[in-house]
């Protein structure tokens, strides 16, 4: 009953595709409107740089 499985779980994340907290300054009004957004903060912004600037994660190999 209960304890490790093998093979269960979440595989752990390609090292370049580990998320790491960072403290950004940002105006109220642009984080009262992240908030009406469904995604997280993290998802909602990294998309709105990639979409801006054009760029794409890197290939890990991972299915993710």
């Amino acid at each position: 009953m209960g304890g490790k499985r093998e093979g269960a779980g979440r595989k752990p994340a390609h090292p370049l595709m580990k998320k790491e907290a960072v403290s950004v300054k940002l105006p109220r009004w642009l984080l009262d409107r992240l908030a009406e957004l469904p995604g997280s903060r993290a998802v909602e912004i990294e998309a709105a740089l990639c979409k801006r600037h054009g760029w794409k994660p890197p290939e890990t190999g991972a299915n993710t």
